[in-house]
């Protein structure tokens, strides 16, 4: 519960709290390694054999390694700590040696939760062994997921609630960030509930939920049980949680967990189970692609189609995938490391569109990508061990077996499902449940026997015969107890020990995202504190030097810029505290107004004050990327502190070059390789693309500047305009490189162009031939395509294809009179009344209302009379050529 409410366990206090418990249960768990009720053998423990093989490959991926072995487990994590680290270190700490994780102190935060999960296994096993704590599972489970409806419910009937659990985000549910995580907390509760409610009508009814004899009608029968309140009034919650929560993902997940909870796809129900399939599967595409909005008010008002809510096909996942499924591709056989995707993937994205991807909303995409094939191997081992031992739960006897049984079915269809769209297992309260839930199934296989029991029918799949029923007996108890208890004995202090081992991590971790979290939620208020800013730097620094991580060397970077800033607004000699609030956001690195360093009355020798915090910041940066050769942030901070740090002083000869590690390398070189890559890890952010290009553009780089432009348009070509507005004050940028060669691109950059003094006719031709005004747009845009086409013929001197156009706008917008007037003061100009005429009479005739069109046939008459009156005077007649031509 603790981690339910925490959003799903996000926090890493919260996780260091969960590890000490399950610490505490392990060993209190040791006792029952003499209880036969308890322990049956080390057979019962075999999911740690895939998770230990997880864990120990992810403390794998965190340590450093020579550079040739990384360069063979992983090609994408050497060519990270290469080609994208090069620019910025110097070449003998590049070819040192590097871990296979893009980001070791993220990996290994990882690792040691993952390491818990061993003990929490081992005391699973051992806990939930006997069938009387396997009630207390279940139920736990269920109400689990039944209070994370409730908050969901509370939360959409108030939305004004604010409980220290919520998150105001519109796509957060309960005390998840995230409702897709919570749909998985959701249908885990359904299925514990399933499990409870099959429990309780094979004990009452004999019966089972998978029964080909299993009628509905039984279900209501259970209302009057006491002891089936729990699983009744729980799945009630859950179900409805997962409708209005508005996870797709969730709800596609629950048809195939009922389908497969109530046996409709295995075996026993027969050919019946190939149109059951089908259907379910046209049911779950439908939920996908169409779009819903899931919201209490939507079931209120039943309007449950919405033009507006987003599917599978608009949220841009399905373009992610592809370039998720490259990275992947490039980290095998090793992956990029344990929780690394955010980085990972950003050297190869090419078709996703928006925002940074911390996650691919697809884990076993993600897990592939992060742990290779040893990931794949672990799933296949998790997966097999759980449908060896849930079929072999089909023989039991017990009815608490049997609805153990259904609900492993429900949860295995849930996440294998579910996690297609989602990554809501890597939430530790997930997680948790489900290592929970697997074990018991296990243990409790290997509590009736396992492979050696005494099976009394042919088969879990076949058809009993009448006269053997369909149970299984607990095998004998083989020789080598001794052995048994020895071994289930040294399993379980290896897995405390490991346990206990990674304390010191969870619990250094713990402390400094707390530190960080209260740091940036205190920041606002102290950052003009210069003894607050000298604080926070050295509490940072030692953190740092414990645990370095992406984070921490952010809000260093942070501090220290802020510490320079605030110096050098004191170094512009400010007279009141408003006047230094000024000078400060004027200084800001992002849209910086004032010239650095500082004018001062008196000439100073060597940097200001402020110069060696930036210098730090510079740094810290540096040391930022060698700790994690692919984030964004230091490369961003680089550029922007660049004109600071390596500022132009009289005197200083090279001295600035000496303070980069890499001498071979200049300022001005990082800076341009910073721009290179953040157009390739903002690939598909538009609005950090356009930023990049401008700072581009304001450095004089202007091949960097039109590569970013041409990318963002690339992914949105409204910002064309925009793009146009900032090319106009640099008459050497080249058009044709920075739009992209798309129609949409082009109309509205050629739109912009045609304002401009001596336009380049080659782009404009180049704009004719790629324009497409009649690819699905209304008639409207098309009329307006047109228009467009006909002035850049008119611009180009094609005026016969001009005119052709603008009739075509014409004709697709006769209501619009802007056109027919455009074109006939255009043949005015061109000296061509008689057609100007024609065309304002139509234009009087099919818009009567409108009085242009009269008021320019009536320029055009006047504008004719005027002609003929000025050309009317007669020509002078010499006399005596009329008397010689009468007289001759």
């Amino acid at each position: 519960m603790l981690l339910a409410v925490d959003f799903g366990g996000i926090y890493h206090w919260s996780q260091y709290v969960a590890a000490i418990g399950v610490l505490v249960a392990a060993v209190l768990a040791v006792a029952g390694l003499t209880d036969s009720t308890a322990s049956s053998g080390l057979m019962q423990h075999r999911l740690l054999i895939p998770l230990g093989l997880l864990v120990g490959w992810a403390w794998f991926q965190s340590i450093s390694m020579p550079a040739g072995l990384v360069s063979w487990i992983s090609p994408g994590s050497h060519e990270a700590y290469t080609r994208w680290l090069e620019p910025f270190l110097d070449a003998s700490e590049v070819d040192a040696e590097m871990s296979v994780s893009v980001s070791p102190g993220d990996t290994a935060h990882v690792a040691a939760l993952l390491t818990i999960l061993l003990p929490l296994c081992w005391a699973g096993s051992i806990v939930f062994h006997g069938r009387n704590r396997l009630k207390m599972l279940l139920s736990a489970i269920a109400i689990a997921g039944a209070s994370v409806a409730i908050l969901g419910f509370y939360r959409k009937l108030d939305p004004t609630a604010d409980l220290w659990i919520f998150r105001p985000k519109a796509t957060s549910f309960a005390g998840f960030v995230n409702r897709n995580n919570a749909a998985l907390m959701l249908n885990l509760g359904l299925a514990a509930s399933l499990g409870l409610l099959s429990w309780r009508m094979m004990a009452l009814h004999q019966i089972e939920l998978d029964d080909p004899d299993f009628e509905f009608n039984d279900l209501v029968a259970l209302i009057s049980d006491r002891e089936s309140l729990t699983g009744l009034l729980s799945g009630t919650c859950c179900s409805a949680g997962l409708l209005i929560n508005g996870s797709r993902g969730g709800l596609v997940a629950a048809i195939f967990g009922l389908v497969l909870a109530f046996g409709y796809v295995r075996p026993r129900r027969g050919l019946l189970s190939i149109p059951v399939l089908f259907l379910v599967l046209a049911a779950s595409v439908a939920i996908l692609v169409t779009p819903m909005q899931l919201n209490l008010e939507s079931l209120q008002r039943m309007e449950l189609i919405s033009a507006e809510a987003d599917t599978l096909q608009s949220d841009g996942r399905l373009t992610h995938w592809q370039d998720g499924w490259k990275a992947a591709m490039a980290y095998l056989p090793g992956g990029s490391g344990v929780s690394t995707y955010g980085y990972a993937y950003l050297p190869y994205q090419d078709a996703s569109a928006g925002a940074w991807f911390e996650h691919a909303d697809n884990l076993w995409l993600e897990m592939f990508v992060e742990t290779g094939a040893i990931g794949v191997l672990v799933a296949a081992m998790m997966l097999g061990f759980l449908l060896i031992s849930v079929n072999r739960l089909a023989l039991s006897v017990d009815p608490l077996d049997q609805g153990l049984r259904v609900a492993c079915w429900y949860m295995i269809a849930a996440v294998v499902v579910s996690q297609f769209f989602d990554f809501g297992l890597a939430m530790p309260a997930n997680l948790f449940a489900v290592v929970l839930l697997s074990t018991a199934v296990v243990s409790r296989d290997f509590a009736n026997g396992g492979a050696s029991a005494v099976i009394q029918d042919h088969g879990a799949f076949d058809t009993p015969e009448p006269e053997k029923p369909r149970i299984r007996l607990k095998a004998e108890t083989r020789n080598g107890v001794s052995w048994s208890l020895v071994s289930t004995a040294a399993v379980a202090i290896a897995a405390s020990v490991v346990g206990w081992l990674v304390m010191p991590r969870l619990r250094d971790d713990a402390i400094a995202q707390s530190m960080l979290n209260r740091l940036r939620d205190e920041y606002t208020q102290w950052r003009l504190n210069p003894d607050s800013l000298e604080k926070m730097e050295e509490v940072l620094v030692e953190q740092l030097s414990i645990r370095p991580t992406p984070y921490l060397y952010a809000q260093l970077a942070t501090v220290q810029k802020d510490r320079g800033r605030l110096i050098e607004s004191l170094e512009w000699k400010p007279r009141t505290t408003d006047e230094l609030s000024k000078v400060f956001a004027q200084t800001s690195l992002v849209n910086r107004e004032l010239p650095y360093p500082p004018k001062a009355n008196v000439p100073r020798r060597g940097n200001p004050p402020s110069y060696r915090h930036y210098l730090n910041a510079w740094q810290t940066c540096l040391a930022s990327l060698a700790d994690c050769p692919l984030a964004q942030a230091p490369r961003g901070d680089l550029l922007r502190l660049k004109p600071i740090v390596f500022h132009e002083r009289p005197g200083s000869g090279n001295e600035s070059l000496a303070l980069v590690p890499n001498s071979a390398q200049s300022p001005e070189t990082m800076a341009d390789h910073a721009v290179e890559h953040l157009t390739t890890f903002y690939g598909g952010n538009p609005q950090r693309l356009m930023t990049l290009g401008t700072e581009s553009l304001l450095r004089g780089d202007l091949t960097r500047a039109e590569t970013a432009f041409r990318r963002a348009l690339t992914t949105n070509p409204n910002y064309a305009t925009e793009v146009m507005n900032r090319l106009k004050d640099f008459p050497d940028a080249d058009v044709v490189n920075a739009i992209p060669e798309t129609s949409e691109a082009m109309k509205r950059a050629a739109a912009s162009y045609l304002s401009w003094q001596n336009p380049d006719p080659r782009f404009l031709r180049r704009c004719l031939e790629i324009i497409r005004c009649h690819a699905g747009e209304s008639m409207s845009q098309r009329s307006a395509c047109e228009a467009l086409r006909g002035k850049i013929y008119f611009f180009l001197e094609s005026p016969e294809k001009g005119i052709e156009a603008y009739l075509s706008a014409i004709r697709f917008a006769p209501d619009q009179a802007n056109f027919r007037l455009e074109l006939i003061d255009y043949l005015l100009s061109q000296g061509r009344t008689a057609e100007a005429m024609a065309q304002a009479r139509l234009g009087r005739t099919s818009l009567p209302d409108n009085p242009r069109f009269q008021k320019v046939v009536d320029q055009i008459a006047e504008s004719d009379r005027k002609r003929l009156t000025e050309s009317s005077e007669l020509p002078q007649i010499d006399p005596e050529q009329i008397e010689a031509i009468l007289n001759p």
